[in-house]
Protein backbone atom coordinates (compact mmCIF):
# COMPACT_ATOMS: atom_id res chain seq x y z
CA UNK A 1 0.00 0.00 0.00
CA UNK A 2 2.86 2.39 0.82
CA UNK A 3 4.25 2.05 -2.70
CA UNK A 4 0.97 3.34 -4.10
CA UNK A 5 1.20 6.48 -1.98
CA UNK A 6 4.41 7.73 -3.57
CA UNK A 7 4.48 11.19 -5.10
CA UNK A 8 1.52 13.43 -4.31
CA UNK A 9 -0.16 10.63 -2.36
CA UNK A 10 2.19 10.75 0.62
CA UNK A 11 1.80 14.50 0.98
CA UNK A 12 -1.98 14.36 0.54
CA UNK A 13 -2.19 11.62 3.14
CA UNK A 14 -0.11 13.76 5.51
CA UNK A 15 -2.42 16.74 4.95
CA UNK A 16 -5.51 14.61 5.67
CA UNK A 17 -3.90 13.24 8.85
CA UNK A 18 -2.79 16.69 10.02
CA UNK A 19 -6.14 18.32 9.24
CA UNK A 20 -8.24 15.58 10.85
CA UNK A 21 -6.12 15.35 13.98
CA UNK A 22 -5.93 19.14 14.36
CA UNK A 23 -9.71 19.40 14.09
CA UNK A 24 -10.14 16.65 16.68
CA UNK A 25 -7.74 18.42 19.04
CA UNK A 26 -9.62 21.70 18.55
CA UNK A 27 -12.96 20.06 19.37
CA UNK A 28 -11.45 18.47 22.48
CA UNK A 29 -10.14 21.88 23.51
CA UNK A 30 -13.61 23.46 23.09
CA UNK A 31 -15.30 20.68 25.04
CA UNK A 32 -12.99 21.18 28.00
CA UNK A 33 -11.09 17.91 27.61
CA UNK A 34 -7.97 17.30 29.65
CA UNK A 35 -5.15 19.54 28.48
CA UNK A 36 -2.66 16.68 28.19
CA UNK A 37 -4.80 14.83 25.62
CA UNK A 38 -5.35 17.57 23.08
CA UNK A 39 -1.89 19.05 23.74
CA UNK A 40 -0.43 15.65 22.81
CA UNK A 41 -2.49 15.49 19.61
CA UNK A 42 -1.56 19.03 18.62
CA UNK A 43 2.14 18.47 19.27
CA UNK A 44 1.89 15.26 17.25
CA UNK A 45 0.53 17.01 14.15
CA UNK A 46 3.13 19.77 14.53
CA UNK A 47 5.82 17.07 14.48
CA UNK A 48 4.25 15.42 11.42
CA UNK A 49 4.10 18.73 9.59
CA UNK A 50 7.71 19.50 10.51
CA UNK A 51 9.01 16.14 9.25
CA UNK A 52 6.92 16.38 6.07
CA UNK A 53 8.50 19.75 5.35
CA UNK A 54 12.01 18.39 6.03
CA UNK A 55 11.50 15.26 3.91
CA UNK A 56 10.25 17.24 0.91
CA UNK A 57 13.13 19.70 1.29
CA UNK A 58 15.66 16.85 1.45
CA UNK A 59 14.23 15.34 -1.72
CA UNK A 60 14.45 18.70 -3.41
CA UNK A 61 18.11 18.97 -2.40
CA UNK A 62 18.92 15.43 -3.56
CA UNK A 63 17.36 16.06 -6.96
CA UNK A 64 19.08 19.43 -7.25
CA UNK A 65 22.53 18.23 -6.16
CA UNK A 66 22.78 15.32 -8.62
CA UNK A 67 24.75 16.42 -11.68
CA UNK A 68 22.61 16.82 -14.80
CA UNK A 69 24.23 14.96 -17.66
CA UNK A 70 23.71 13.37 -21.03
CA UNK A 71 24.38 9.64 -21.25
CA UNK A 72 27.23 10.14 -23.73
CA UNK A 73 29.01 12.56 -21.39
CA UNK A 74 28.06 10.95 -18.06
CA UNK A 75 30.80 9.74 -15.75
CA UNK A 76 30.22 6.72 -13.56
CA UNK A 77 28.60 7.61 -10.26
CA UNK A 78 25.45 9.28 -8.98
CA UNK A 79 23.74 11.07 -11.88
CA UNK A 80 20.37 12.16 -13.20
CA UNK A 81 19.28 11.45 -16.76
CA UNK A 82 16.25 12.31 -18.87
CA UNK A 83 15.29 10.39 -21.98
CA UNK A 84 12.87 8.13 -23.84
CA UNK A 85 12.12 4.63 -22.56
CA UNK A 86 12.58 1.57 -24.74
CA UNK A 87 12.65 -2.19 -24.17
CA UNK A 88 14.91 -4.88 -25.60
CA UNK A 89 11.93 -7.24 -25.47
CA UNK A 90 8.39 -5.78 -25.41
CA UNK A 91 6.49 -6.26 -22.15
CA UNK A 92 2.85 -5.52 -21.31
CA UNK A 93 0.80 -5.08 -18.17
CA UNK A 94 -0.56 -8.44 -16.93
CA UNK A 95 -4.30 -7.76 -17.23
CA UNK A 96 -4.89 -5.10 -19.88
CA UNK A 97 -1.80 -5.90 -21.98
CA UNK A 98 -0.72 -2.26 -22.26
CA UNK A 99 2.79 -1.87 -23.77
CA UNK A 100 5.14 -0.55 -21.09
CA UNK A 101 8.67 -0.69 -19.72
CA UNK A 102 7.66 -1.24 -16.08
CA UNK A 103 4.47 -2.15 -14.18
CA UNK A 104 3.06 -3.29 -10.86
CA UNK A 105 -0.40 -4.76 -10.44
CA UNK A 106 -2.79 -5.77 -7.66
CA UNK A 107 -5.91 -7.94 -7.57
CA UNK A 108 -8.30 -7.51 -4.63
CA UNK A 109 -11.33 -9.57 -3.71
CA UNK A 110 -14.19 -7.85 -1.88
CA UNK A 111 -14.89 -9.37 1.52
CA UNK A 112 -18.60 -9.78 2.19
CA UNK A 113 -19.92 -7.64 5.04
CA UNK A 114 -23.30 -7.38 6.75
CA UNK A 115 -23.82 -3.76 5.72
CA UNK A 116 -23.25 -2.17 2.36
CA UNK A 117 -21.28 1.04 2.31
CA UNK A 118 -20.25 3.55 -0.31
CA UNK A 119 -17.49 4.88 1.90
CA UNK A 120 -14.05 4.50 0.33
CA UNK A 121 -12.36 3.64 3.62
CA UNK A 122 -14.89 0.87 4.30
CA UNK A 123 -14.38 -0.52 0.81
CA UNK A 124 -10.61 -0.59 1.28
CA UNK A 125 -10.96 -2.33 4.63
CA UNK A 126 -13.30 -4.88 3.07
CA UNK A 127 -10.79 -5.78 0.34
CA UNK A 128 -8.46 -8.77 0.47
CA UNK A 129 -5.28 -8.83 -1.57
CA UNK A 130 -5.25 -11.87 -3.87
CA UNK A 131 -2.24 -11.20 -6.04
CA UNK A 132 0.57 -8.71 -6.56
CA UNK A 133 3.13 -8.61 -9.33
CA UNK A 134 5.86 -6.20 -10.33
CA UNK A 135 8.09 -6.29 -13.39
CA UNK A 136 11.82 -6.68 -12.85
CA UNK A 137 12.78 -6.32 -16.52
CA UNK A 138 15.52 -3.81 -17.30
CA UNK A 139 14.70 -1.19 -19.90
CA UNK A 140 16.71 1.19 -22.07
CA UNK A 141 16.90 4.95 -21.68
CA UNK A 142 17.74 6.96 -24.79
CA UNK A 143 18.42 10.70 -24.41
CA UNK A 144 19.45 11.31 -28.02
CA UNK A 145 23.19 11.25 -27.31
CA UNK A 146 23.47 7.57 -26.29
CA UNK A 147 21.62 4.78 -24.50
CA UNK A 148 21.98 3.08 -21.13
CA UNK A 149 20.19 0.24 -19.36
CA UNK A 150 18.02 1.00 -16.32
CA UNK A 151 17.51 -1.68 -13.66
CA UNK A 152 14.25 -0.68 -11.86
CA UNK A 153 14.70 -3.05 -8.89
CA UNK A 154 14.51 -1.03 -5.67
CA UNK A 155 13.50 2.19 -7.41
CA UNK A 156 10.84 4.59 -6.21
CA UNK A 157 8.61 4.95 -9.26
CA UNK A 158 6.37 8.04 -9.19
CA UNK A 159 4.00 9.87 -11.49
CA UNK A 160 3.17 6.73 -13.43
CA UNK A 161 -0.05 6.01 -15.28
CA UNK A 162 -2.67 3.96 -13.42
CA UNK A 163 -5.85 2.08 -14.30
CA UNK A 164 -8.38 0.73 -11.80
CA UNK A 165 -11.46 -1.31 -12.66
CA UNK A 166 -13.82 -3.91 -11.22
CA UNK A 167 -14.80 -7.27 -12.69
CA UNK A 168 -16.55 -10.29 -11.15
CA UNK A 169 -16.39 -8.85 -7.61
CA UNK A 170 -12.66 -8.23 -7.97
CA UNK A 171 -10.83 -4.93 -8.08
CA UNK A 172 -7.85 -4.67 -10.44
CA UNK A 173 -5.15 -2.00 -10.24
CA UNK A 174 -2.36 -1.54 -12.75
CA UNK A 175 0.33 1.12 -12.55
CA UNK A 176 2.86 1.41 -15.35
CA UNK A 177 5.39 3.48 -17.27
CA UNK A 178 4.45 3.49 -20.98
CA UNK A 179 7.03 2.63 -23.60
CA UNK A 180 8.46 5.36 -25.84
CA UNK A 181 7.78 8.10 -23.27
CA UNK A 182 10.08 10.64 -21.63
CA UNK A 183 11.25 9.52 -18.18
CA UNK A 184 13.49 11.15 -15.57
CA UNK A 185 15.80 8.85 -13.60
CA UNK A 186 18.28 9.49 -10.82
CA UNK A 187 20.59 6.76 -9.55
CA UNK A 188 23.99 5.08 -9.74
CA UNK A 189 25.56 4.74 -13.21
CA UNK A 190 28.07 1.88 -13.44
CA UNK A 191 29.65 -0.40 -16.02
CA UNK A 192 27.25 -3.12 -17.15
CA UNK A 193 27.88 -6.17 -14.96
CA UNK A 194 26.08 -8.62 -17.22
CA UNK A 195 28.78 -8.23 -19.91
CA UNK A 196 31.75 -9.02 -17.63
CA UNK A 197 30.25 -10.98 -14.72
CA UNK A 198 31.76 -14.46 -14.10
CA UNK A 199 28.44 -16.02 -13.06
CA UNK A 200 26.88 -14.76 -16.27
CA UNK A 201 29.80 -16.20 -18.28
CA UNK A 202 29.41 -19.61 -16.64
CA UNK A 203 25.69 -19.56 -17.41
CA UNK A 204 26.40 -18.88 -21.07
CA UNK A 205 29.02 -21.64 -21.10
CA UNK A 206 26.57 -24.17 -19.66
CA UNK A 207 23.99 -23.20 -22.26
CA UNK A 208 26.57 -23.59 -25.05
CA UNK A 209 27.58 -27.08 -23.85
CA UNK A 210 23.95 -28.13 -23.43
CA UNK A 211 23.26 -26.99 -26.99
CA UNK A 212 26.19 -29.02 -28.34
CA UNK A 213 25.00 -32.11 -26.44
CA UNK A 214 21.77 -32.04 -28.45
CA UNK A 215 23.92 -32.87 -31.54
CA UNK A 216 25.95 -35.90 -30.36
CA UNK A 217 27.00 -37.03 -33.83
CA UNK A 218 28.68 -33.69 -34.51
CA UNK A 219 30.55 -34.01 -31.20
CA UNK A 220 31.74 -37.50 -32.13
CA UNK A 221 32.85 -36.44 -35.60
CA UNK A 222 34.90 -33.56 -34.20
CA UNK A 223 36.21 -34.80 -30.84
CA UNK A 224 36.22 -38.63 -30.82
CA UNK A 225 39.97 -38.89 -31.34
CA UNK A 226 40.35 -42.60 -30.44
CA UNK A 227 37.30 -43.55 -32.58
CA UNK A 228 35.65 -45.61 -29.83
CA UNK A 229 32.22 -44.06 -30.43
CA UNK A 230 32.24 -42.17 -27.11
CA UNK A 231 33.48 -38.86 -25.70
CA UNK A 232 35.83 -39.70 -22.81
CA UNK A 233 37.03 -37.30 -20.10
CA UNK A 234 40.07 -36.07 -22.03
CA UNK A 235 38.00 -35.50 -25.16
CA UNK A 236 35.30 -33.73 -23.16
CA UNK A 237 37.92 -31.32 -21.83
CA UNK A 238 38.70 -30.40 -25.45
CA UNK A 239 34.97 -29.81 -26.00
CA UNK A 240 34.86 -27.57 -22.95
CA UNK A 241 37.93 -25.53 -23.98
CA UNK A 242 36.46 -24.90 -27.43
CA UNK A 243 33.16 -23.86 -25.83
CA UNK A 244 35.01 -21.39 -23.58
CA UNK A 245 36.72 -19.87 -26.63
CA UNK A 246 33.42 -19.49 -28.48
CA UNK A 247 31.58 -17.96 -25.51
CA UNK A 248 34.48 -15.54 -24.92
CA UNK A 249 34.41 -14.45 -28.57
CA UNK A 250 30.62 -14.07 -28.56
CA UNK A 251 30.64 -12.00 -25.38
CA UNK A 252 33.45 -9.78 -26.70
CA UNK A 253 31.39 -9.16 -29.82
CA UNK A 254 28.31 -8.48 -27.70
CA UNK A 255 30.29 -6.00 -25.59
CA UNK A 256 31.34 -4.14 -28.75
CA UNK A 257 27.77 -4.11 -30.03
CA UNK A 258 26.61 -2.90 -26.64
CA UNK A 259 29.10 -0.03 -26.69
CA UNK A 260 27.96 1.04 -30.14
CA UNK A 261 24.18 0.58 -29.80
CA UNK A 262 23.12 1.29 -26.23
CA UNK A 263 26.16 1.93 -24.08
CA UNK A 264 27.85 -0.41 -21.63
CA UNK A 265 26.39 1.24 -18.53
CA UNK A 266 23.57 0.36 -16.17
CA UNK A 267 21.74 2.83 -13.95
CA UNK A 268 20.58 1.14 -10.75
CA UNK A 269 19.99 1.56 -7.02
CA UNK A 270 22.88 3.31 -5.23
CA UNK A 271 24.61 1.42 -2.41
CA UNK A 272 24.19 4.40 -0.09
CA UNK A 273 20.98 6.03 1.13
CA UNK A 274 20.90 8.24 -1.94
CA UNK A 275 17.62 8.62 -3.78
CA UNK A 276 16.85 6.13 -6.57
CA UNK A 277 13.95 7.61 -8.50
CA UNK A 278 12.14 6.94 -11.76
CA UNK A 279 9.57 9.57 -12.68
CA UNK A 280 7.30 10.22 -15.64
CA UNK A 281 7.63 13.93 -14.82
CA UNK A 282 10.51 16.07 -16.04
CA UNK A 283 13.25 17.12 -13.58
CA UNK A 284 11.97 20.71 -13.52
CA UNK A 285 8.37 19.63 -12.90
CA UNK A 286 9.56 17.38 -10.09
CA UNK A 287 11.55 20.19 -8.49
CA UNK A 288 8.58 22.56 -8.77
CA UNK A 289 6.35 19.97 -7.09
CA UNK A 290 8.72 19.53 -4.16
CA UNK A 291 9.10 23.32 -3.81
CA UNK A 292 5.30 23.61 -3.66
CA UNK A 293 5.00 20.91 -1.01
CA UNK A 294 7.77 22.49 1.06
CA UNK A 295 5.84 25.78 0.98
CA UNK A 296 2.54 24.07 1.84
CA UNK A 297 3.95 22.15 4.82
CA UNK A 298 5.95 25.16 6.01
CA UNK A 299 2.83 27.36 5.91
CA UNK A 300 0.79 24.70 7.70
CA UNK A 301 3.51 24.30 10.32
CA UNK A 302 3.46 28.06 10.95
CA UNK A 303 -0.33 28.07 11.39
CA UNK A 304 -0.19 25.11 13.77
CA UNK A 305 2.52 26.76 15.89
CA UNK A 306 0.57 30.02 16.07
CA UNK A 307 -2.60 28.13 17.06
CA UNK A 308 -0.74 26.13 19.70
CA UNK A 309 0.81 29.26 21.25
CA UNK A 310 -2.57 30.99 21.38
CA UNK A 311 -4.42 28.15 23.10
CA UNK A 312 -1.72 27.29 25.62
Amino acid sequence: MFQRLKGHGVNLAALVLIGGTSYAAYLMHLSGHENETWHFLLLGVIAISFFACILNYRRLLKISEAPISTIAAAAQGYVELYGVTKTEKPITTPYQSIPCVWYRAWVYANIESDAESDDLADNLLNSRLLDYSESQVMFILDDGTAQCTVNPQGAEVVYFEAHTWRKNDHRYVEEFLPADKLVYVIGQLDTRKDVFDEASFNRDLSEKLADWKTRPQQLLNRYDQNLDGEIDMDEWELVRQDAIKQVTAERAMQANLTNESRGCFTLSKPNSQSLFLISAKSPQQLRDDYKTWVSVHLGLLSLLLIFYLRVT
